[in-house]
């Protein structure tokens, strides 16, 4: 699935609002990963060609926002469970991991 050229502003605009409300930043989310800022960067701007990364992202920025006690910005085009999706590879979500 790809999302129209409104639903990917609208999903960038979404990672970087949360991002914000967690007082979160990619170096940071990146550390928490393992890896350079610079790859969160790519993720969250949708270019990491990689579709199962935004929502290994989303994940993790829902739950920093559920332990904070804060609500999120919703995501419109990523919602739901990635698991139902079929062209997402169950694996790579469920690792929890960015290459």
């Amino acid at each position: 699935m790809s999302l129209t050229t409104e639903q990917r502003k609208a999903t960038i605009r979404e990672f970087r609002e949360n991002m914000t409300l967690l007082g979160l930043t990619a170096e940071r989310i990146g550390a928490d990963f393992g890896v350079p800022g610079e790859t969160v960067e790519r993720i969250v701007g949708l270019r990491s060609g990689v579709l199962e990364y935004p929502w290994i992202i989303r994940r993790y920025l829902l739950d920093k926002a559920a332990v904070a006690g804060v609500q999120p910005v919703p995501f419109s085009a990523l919602r739901g469970d990635p698991h139902d999706y079929w062209f997402l590879d169950d694996r790579i979500i469920d690792a929890n991991r960015i290459d």
